[in-house]
């Protein structure tokens, strides 16, 4: 389990943000993982696990990954097993089949989604891309992914931030 952990530790944060009705209604959101469009960046140990555990046990739809080749897209929600088996063999997610793909990894950051998780460097979020965060909720699976400017105006425009102290504990 303790590859799993930082991953799994963040699912069951998310988890309990939602079983909390009101809190999660502050980020317009009610029920369940099911169906929820997740966009995460990074695709290492931590962003992989969570990825595989909302998409097997949550039925959670993984509409970006994020990586540092690039950003992969599908609104309809990525097959997590079969990305695995690609990056294993090529080494990328660049060119997965089924996705649309952009060059930078932070694009992810900016897809339109209900939860987004920053699961990779620090400073991610930040005064260059900021205002373009579409996300209701962010899960903050890397440490320190949001700038205290970012955080500040995301807060002020009603995003409801799980902090990484939280997160990845």
């Amino acid at each position: 389990g303790r590859r799993e952990a930082t991953g799994l530790g963040t699912v069951y944060g998310l988890r309990e943000f939602l079983r909390h009705k009101e809190d999660a209604k502050t980020a317009g959101l009610s029920g369940s993982l099911e169906g929820k469009k997740i966009s995460i960046q990074g695709f290492g140990n931590v962003g992989f696990w969570t990825a595989k555990i909302l998409h097997n046990e949550d039925q959670a739809k993984i509409v970006a990954i994020g990586e540092w080749d690039g950003t992969l897209h599908n609104s309809t929600g990525i097959d997590i097993y079969a990305l695995e088996a690609w990056k294993a063999e090529k080494g990328t997610i660049k060119d997965f089949p089924g996705c649309k793909h952009t060059p930078k990894g932070t694009d992810s950051l900016e897809v339109a989604c209900d939860i987004l998780i920053p699961a990779a460097l620090e400073n991610q979020i930040n005064r260059d891309n900021m205002h373009k965060i579409k996300a209701r909720v962010i899960a903050e699976a890397a440490n320190g992914p949001t700038t205290t400017e970012a955080e500040a105006l995301l807060l002020s425009k009603g995003v409801v931030i799980l902090p990484d102290i939280y997160m990845n504990s």
